[in-house]
């Protein structure tokens, strides 16, 4: 059998994970779970993840268990690494833990040591063992995500999509470069779209369509049914599922079913699901003295050591037209950011306004989540009310 767990380590990863198992976070072309997927092939699957989160893991893979009553003798995979076919031959020879940066990444386990490690996954508490190998890499924050990007686009390209790369292309598309393209069934690439892929390849999923003059620079990955307006510049992004995108967007993740549908600048962000940028909202991703951003995380500020970090930000969070984000600023879940241009660098869950002072009405919040979600032939199920209720009866 095969586990893939969340471990106690989950809000780090927030406020991505508010609303998500760590395992559907986004990183190159794939999340981490249709990874995982790809790579064990039709084994079969069991997730461990937070009480929680439990009712809407199940509801979005009902053909996988949740939180089984019983474990039994397996293969345990952190849903937070990276993991490939080498990382998984690798964990088939191991008996024991394999780890990475002091965390676990994965196991083979007896039947006894998984069910004394399932306990302490179900207590959200540190099991205290020891790798006795290295594993795959960890991704611990979501800053990681966008470090890791790039490297993981080329990597799944070359997995995936090199032996269905793209060659007969439009002639008022410009094809830069001798890097690959992929082009899923019933993309549309309008007059005088420039696809640059000096510094990778790029993959553009079915149904998208990208708008007139926009240029698309690899290493990209452009997600099922998006809509790239004209004139636009994206860099080095991997955009979910039916995400709505205009401006400059560089070196950003959008989980999907996001709208940055005017201009302003958008770079090395994480943006959830949901989200809606107002026109003009811009993010800083780079300090005017170029030191390290530092960034709220789960109760503590933490040195992501890089220079270049954004905003991240939860699912059905907005903001208001002419936001400005400051390097590092953390909008919690369904956040309404209006009423100051430049808002704190923490935005909590639910805010009502820019300060975060005032809290949305639980019900109207529900209400415009629904009708969100309706504008994309999707609802707001039972278990997600459930969830968002208890977020806000918590403080988010």
């Amino acid at each position: 059998m095969i586990y893939v767990f969340e471990d106690h380590y989950a809000l780090d990863l927030e406020p991505l994970t508010l609303t998500r198992a760590t395992f559907e976070l986004r990183c190159g072309t794939l999340t981490h779970l249709e990874r995982i997927r790809r790579v064990v092939g039709n084994q079969p699957l069991a997730l461990v993840v937070r009480p929680e989160l439990a009712a809407v893991m199940q509801e979005s893979y009902p053909d996988l268990s949740v939180n089984p009553k019983q474990v039994e003798a397996g293969l345990w995979l952190n849903g937070a690494a990276l993991w490939d076919e080498a990382a998984w031959e690798q964990l088939g020879g191991v008996r024991g833990f394999v780890g990475a940066d002091g965390r676990l990444t994965g196991g083979n386990l007896t039947a006894d040591l998984s069910r004394e490690f399932y306990s302490h996954l179900k207590a959200s508490t540190d099991p205290g063992f020891s790798p006795q190998a290295e594993g795959p890499r960890l991704l611990r924050y979501l800053w990681d995500h966008l470090l890791a990007n790039a490297e993981q686009l080329a990597t799944d390209f070359e997995r995936w999509y090199r032996d269905r790369a793209s060659t007969d292309f439009p002639k008022i598309v410009h094809v830069v470069g001798d890097g690959d393209v992929f082009l899923g069934k019933d993309v549309t690439l309008d007059p005088f779209v420039v696809l640059d892929t000096r510094a990778g390849p790029i993959c553009i999923d079915e149904g998208t369509t990208v708008g007139s003059h926009s240029v698309i620079t690899g290493p990209s990955y452009i997600g099922p049914k998006c809509k790239v307006w004209p004139s636009s510049f994206l860099e080095e992004v991997s955009l979910g599922p039916v995400c709505r995108v205009m401006g400059r967007v560089t070196g950003t993740i959008m989980q999907g079913y996001s709208n940055k549908q005017h201009y302003g600048f958008l770079g090395h962000a994480y943006l959830g699901s949901w989200v809606n940028l107002g026109a003009g909202t811009t993010t800083s991703n780079l300090k005017i003295n170029y030191g390290e951003v530092r960034v709220s995380v789960n109760g503590r500020v933490v040195n992501t050591g890089s220079r270049f970090v954004g905003c991240f930000i939860g699912d059905h969070a907005k903001t208001a037209i002419g936001t400005l984000f400051n390097t590092g600023t953390r909008v919690g879940v369904a956040a309404n950011v209006f009423d100051q241009v430049t808002p704190p660098k923490m935005v909590p869950s639910f805010a009502w306004g820019g300060d975060g002072r005032e809290k949305y009405d639980l019900e109207k919040c529900l209400e415009t989540m629904a009708t969100a979600k309706g504008r994309r032939g999707q609802e707001l199920t039972e278990a997600e009310r459930e969830l968002f209720t208890r977020l806000y009866e918590e403080g988010g």
